[in-house]
């Protein structure tokens, strides 16, 4: 019988080699250097936010210490760039930016490799962790 941390496992595991290879072809097929770029770096992304998203016991301190200043980094500067952002995104003069198909493409690989390699690394965080932390099975009383 499988308990609910293999279910987890093997689901999530198994999404993500579907996904991944969905963008593995994606990406082959329209061989964009910019949109292996822009995978790239949505993985490592995600990857950094899935391991602040599921921080070992050990970690805990030194990862509230990095959401500090990065809290106050978004805050600060990125929030004051988005005027800027907003204007590339609806230029009237060349189009929205978000409806041109290179643009668009690159910028949903970055999105998907993102959101597979912070997934993927949460749940191996999470439940592959045999130290304190991971989820432990439920104890039956």
């Amino acid at each position: 019988m499988w308990t609910s941390k293999q279910i987890k496992l093997v689901g999530s595991f198994i999404f993500a080699l579907l996904v991944g290879a969905i963008l593995l072809w994606v990406l082959i097929s329209r061989k964009g250097s910019l949109a292996w770029l822009a995978t790239s770096l949505g993985l490592a992304a995600g990857w950094g936010t899935g391991i602040l998203l599921a921080p070992y016991q050990s970690e805990q301190l030194r990862f509230k210490e990095y959401a500090k200043v990065l809290s106050a980094f978004l805050s600060g500067y990125l929030v004051s760039k988005l005027d800027r952002l907003f204007e590339l995104w609806f230029n009237t003069e060349y189009g929205p930016l978000a409806l041109r198909p290179n643009f668009a493409f690159r910028m949903m690989a970055g999105i998907t490799g993102f959101l597979l390699a912070a997934v993927s690394t949460y749940v191996a965080r999470k439940y592959l962790s045999r130290g304190p932390g991971a989820e432990q099975p439920p104890t039956v009383a």
